[in-house]
């Protein structure tokens, strides 16, 4: 994501433009990620099982969506656990689906997006294909995504800056529930929600009035038909805090932040 600027009428060194332009993704491209619950439901789901056993991604669906959504969800997930959890062995959900066949993973697909549990039938045939693969399994399912627009002004600061004083922003929030399953046992041994947001923002060319300030906040609300926002971050961007929260909170991880 970028913040895109109108050109200037006056020319500024490189290094004072590049001072402007962090202090704006600091203040814009946070991400952040909340965690509303974990259950640990089985006290033989250790680290020292985890570690050893390995951990499949068989899949994350989105609610109420189609199939193509998720390839960019599933591949959030995988970068995530491998950026996070160095100690475990992550099965790639190419690699599990492979070894459960086109029609299982399907099914198996469709009954956990439909009914947040797999279906009985389908998940025994998908664990009987992967007891050689990993001794956990990992299914994912995003209830929420949810766009919010609002605006802000910049502080008054250096004049030579340009007229960057008024911004749009696009922010996604999304929640998403994380389950983990024995493929031994077919158990759930493991099940979090959490919340992730990302923003994006642009430049108010038009010099739109902002909504009434909140508490120091700009109050947030539908989109504005007639006044530029920038396009949405992806459902994934937004994902990736929700799922690092979850990396974090499965058994071995670092400790969680105050």
């Amino acid at each position: 994501m970028n913040i895109w600027v109108a050109p200037k009428r006056r020319v500024f060194g490189s290094a004072h433009l590049k001072v402007v332009q962090l202090l704006l993704l600091g203040i814009f491209f946070g991400s952040c990620a909340t965690m509303n619950e974990v259950r640990t439901a089985s006290p033989e789901f250790t680290a020292e099982a985890l570690r050893t056993g390995g951990l499949a991604v068989l899949g994350v669906v989105q609610v109420n969506e189609v199939p193509q959504v998720r390839p960019p969800l599933v591949d959030a997930l995988e970068r995530v656990l491998g950026a996070t959890r160095h100690d475990l062995r992550i099965v790639p959900a190419a690699q599990t689906q492979a070894s459960m066949g086109d029609s299982t993973t399907r099914f198996l697909l469709l009954g956990y997006q439909m009914h947040a549990r797999p279906d009985p039938d389908w998940f025994s045939r998908a664990v009987d294909s992967l007891h050689a693969v990993a001794h956990y399994g990992v299914l994912a399912r995003v209830e929420s995504d949810v766009l919010r627009y609002s605006g802000r002004n910049l502080p008054e600061g250096d004049p030579t800056i340009g007229q960057m004083d008024q911004v749009r922003i696009t922010g996604r929030e999304a929640r998403v529930s994380v389950h983990v399953y024995d493929l031994t046992t077919r158990a759930m041994v493991f099940t979090g929600t959490y919340s992730g947001s990302t923003e994006a923002a642009a430049r108010d060319t038009l010099r739109s009035p902002l909504p009434r300030p909140v508490g120091g906040e700009v109050e947030v609300g539908p989109r504005e038909p007639s006044v530029p926002y920038p396009d949405a971050p992806p459902l994934a961007r937004a994902l990736e805090p929700a799922f690092v929260e979850f990396a974090r909170s499965l058994p071995g991880g670092p400790p969680q932040k105050p």
